[in-house]
Formats: structure tokens, C-alpha cells, sequence
């Protein structure tokens, strides 16, 4: 799975979060997130079982922590640093080294090579850069390039041309950087990226759907 900062990802309070208790695998209790110091401290609620009785926990005890973040599946590995009984019941857990990413897929995925133009939305001082698409569904999309294009939530615009048969059609999508990847497919990438696409026009949106079931028929499947 990619690796992710967790102070780079915009959690708000109130976020739900599955707690395991690293010994006792399967076993997974709900907890909320209450805040965070970035580099030292991620606050959660104790979970509470049955009778209104917190889940018993011991300082140093390593735990996961699981939830989602704009419908894609995080989670990081942490150690409980301090109980608290008042006003609540709630946890100081170490900062997490890395968040492990992975996008929840909402449609079929395949195989590309879609040349693109990137802006950056966001932050006019990211200047265009080129990449390739090198998987792609109707929602979302695996973008490599040759520069660095942004950060984790930037806004960006995709330009490029899908070829379906003997039809070419030139798109443009807006999308999300969800997550900063660190393998790359492509020789010349420097950066890559999971992206989930925010607006995509009607005829554009149909262009996408022709090009994967094209691919889906050759058998490109991701």
C-alpha cells in the first residue's frame, strides 16, 4: 500500500476510527478522533464496550487505528503513550511514522497510457507539468509524471487525449491528489500519484467509460 503523513491529510475532529489491539487481531473497537499535535500526540476516545465499561488498555500497548478519509481506507500502527479518565474517557497515542493508504475502487479499473498536461489548481506556484495516466477507471485514476505536480488535497486539471477505435477525443478533468505513491511503472517518473476525479463533463464522462470497457474488453484489467 502507499505511505502517507498524517499531519498532511486534514483529518477533522469527530472522525470515526477503528481501534485492534495488536495481540488480540480481529477484535476491533470504535473510537473517535478528538485531535492531534503533529510529530507527537493523535487524540481518541477509549472505546466502550458493554455496561458503558472502557476497553481495557495499558500504557506502551501497541494498537491500529483504521478509518477513512475522503472514501479512501487508511490506517496506521501506534502505541498508547497515556490514559485519560477525566472529563471522559479518552487516549494519547504516539505520532505514527507513516499512515498506510488505499484507495477504495468504486468501478473497474485497467491498464493505460494516457499522455496528459497537469495544473495545478490549487497552488499557482506548481508550474504545468506532463505525465501519463497508467491506470484509469470512470472515478479515479494512477497519474505519473516527470515533475512533482502537488501535495495530498490539491486541486489540479487534467488535460489529454483518449483514443477509442478510430475516435480521439480530448478530455479535461478536474481531480484530487488522494495520495502520493511511491513505486513507479513508468522510467522517466519522478512522482506519482492516486487521484480521484471531482468533475468530469457528460461527454467527457462517456469518452472515459468507452475507453475502459475498450480496454476491459482487450482484457486490460487492473
Amino acid at each position: 500500500m502507499p505511505l502517507n503523513d498524517l499531519s498532511k491529510m486534514r483529518l477533522m475532529a469527530g472522525l470515526s476510527m477503528n481501534m485492534e489491539v495488536v495481540g488480540n487481531e480481529g477484535n476491533r473497537h470504535k473510537g473517535t478522533l478528538i485531535g492531534m499535535v503533529p510529530g507527537r500526540t493523535v487524540l481518541v476516545t477509549t472505546p466502550m464496550l458493554g455496561d458503558n465499561r472502557p476497553l481495557l488498555l495499558r500504557k506502551d500497548q501497541t494498537v491500529i487505528c483504521r478509518f477513512f478519509n475522503h472514501k479512501v481506507a487508511c490506517a496506521f500502527r501506534s502505541q498508547v503513550i497515556h490514559l485519560c479518565t477525566t472529563p471522559f474517557h479518552y487516549l494519547h497515542l504516539s505520532w505514527p511514522s507513516q499512515v498506510e493508504v488505499g484507495t477504495v475502487r468504486k468501478s473497474e479499473r485497467v491498464l493505460a497510457n494516457v499522455q496528459v498536461t497537469v495544473v495545478n489548481q490549487t497552488n499557482p506556484d506548481w508550474t504545468r507539468s506532463y505525465g501519463a495516466i497508467v491506470d484509469l477507471s470512470t472515478t479515479g485514476a494512477r497519474l505519473e509524471s516527470v515533475d512533482p505536480i502537488g501535495k495530498v488535497g490539491d486541486q489540479i486539471l487534467i488535460s489529454g487525449k483518449v483514443v477509442v477505435g478510430h475516435v480521439s477525443r480530448l478530455i479535461s478533468v478536474e481531480a484530487t491528489i488522494r495520495a502520493e505513491l511511491e513505486r513507479f511503472e513508468l522510467a522517466n517518473s519522478t512522482a506519482a500519484y492516486g487521484i480521484e476525479f471531482r468533475f468530469v463533463s457528460d461527454i467527457d464522462f462517456l469518452a472515459l467509460q468507452a475507453f475502459v470497457n475498450g480496454q476491459l474488453s482487450k482484457g486490460a484489467e487492473r
